[in-house]
């Protein structure tokens, strides 16, 4: 029996180290997942504001966010051409006060 106590004991040690070390692993996986994700999102929220069929639009990648009833031609010239190019924008306050500038 006296036996049994020290290798119960060591087992017990090893059962923690190995649960400790399977916990953190796992952690790490977690953290690189949350920043793979953080990036994706932060790449899919480019925004481009720009004319497309004679108005201001507001394009999320490649998909139509947002249509103003702005009409382009109403715009001088150079700003014409530059929303012919587009202005991108990061974040939806950027999106605001450009479309601030353009259709007001």
């Amino acid at each position: 029996m006296k036996k049994l106590i020290p290798i119960f004991g060591a087992f017990a040690i090893i059962c923690v180290i190995i649960s400790t070390l399977t916990a953190q692993s796992k952690t790490d996986t977690q953290n690189v997942d949350n920043t793979t994700q953080a990036t994706v999102s932060q790449e899919q929220k480019t925004y481009m504001v720009k004319s497309q069929n004679g108005r201001i639009v507001v394009m999320c990648g490649d998909e139509l966010y947002y249509r103003t009833t702005t009409a382009v031609s109403t715009l001088p010239k150079k700003d014409q051409k530059i929303l012919l190019y587009g202005i991108k924008a990061q974040t939806l306050e950027e999106v605001e006060l450009i479309l601030r500038d353009y259709c007001s």
